[in-house]
């Protein structure tokens, strides 16, 4: 009789950095590199000890107008338009699917890196290689990899997320107008907490609408199992990056501290 033998990828180990040095502020830096080569741009802003994290660009072309979005948050910071305060250094990650927004801008097929990967299915949190369809999105066939980390842009992000020692974190999506705090059963209350201050200053829900999808592997329940008060905000359309009304959720998102315990 013939035997079935199977290949299992080993979870990449992801462990902090002891020696990190702070780059120039307000020049881009590399902290890695997508499938097909292309560089995660990171950009800082402010010196303080309460480090906080911006994310764009995660599904890519599909939600383009999130790199939008932080590209103009990024101007605003340049110009003086939105400010860090003394006690916050700000890092702001402008696209981590660079290779899904070159190759697919503004298409379904955008939504995963070169892999076919959704990179906000790829994080050691409920973890599956695949998922139920209903109530999710499924115009295109996607996988959360061949194990937690099997992707590149999740590696380097994994990576600098506990080498920083980010204390909070916003993860842009669209469109749903809305606030996730996290995606499984349990609710962080620090992420809870962070949610409700964004949804007053911006107008986004808050508890977001139910959905019947299944989260699994996602950026946000990785982060809070990390200790990161980690959100995602859905902006309203997949065209409009809501800059002047995230100007306001930034402005809350860096005066958040976390409440006492």
């Amino acid at each position: 009789t013939a035997s079935a033998t199977s290949t299992v990828t080993a979870t990449p180990t992801i462990t902090p950095t002891p020696i990190i040095l702070r780059p120039p502020e307000g020049e881009p830096f590399v902290i890695g590199y997508s499938v097909e080569g292309r560089p995660l741009w990171v950009t800082r802003f402010g010196s303080g000890p309460v480090v906080r994290l911006i994310v764009g660009g995660i599904h890519g072309g599909y939600e383009w107008n999130t790199v939008d979005l932080v590209e103009g948050l990024i101007q605003d910071f340049h110009q003086g338009t939105l400010l860090v305060p003394p006690d916050v250094t700000l890092y702001i990650l402008r696209n981590l699917n660079p290779d899904g927004y070159e190759n697919y801008w503004g298409q379904y097929a955008g939504r995963s890196n070169a892999n076919g990967v959704d990179l906000n299915r790829n994080w050691d949190a409920n973890w599956q290689p695949t998922w139920p369809l209903e109530g999710c999105f499924s115009a295109v066939t996607l996988t959360g990899g061949t194990a937690p980390f099997s992707e590149p842009e999740t590696q380097a992000l994994a990576q600098f997320l506990l080498d920083y020692e980010v204390d909070a974190l916003v993860s842009y999506h669209s469109q749903m107008s809305a606030i996730y705090a996290t995606g499984d059963e349990t609710l962080d209350p620090a992420a809870d907490d962070l949610a409700r201050g964004l949804a007053a200053a911006s107008g986004y829900q808050y508890p977001p609408p139910w959905s019947s999808c299944v989260y699994t592997g996602q950026l946000v329940d990785w982060a809070v199992d990390q200790g990161i008060a980690a959100v995602t905000v859905e902006l309203t359309t997949h065209d409009d990056p809501d800059l002047a009304l995230n100007r306001r959720l930034v402005n809350s998102f860096l005066a958040w501290r976390r409440p006492a315990p």
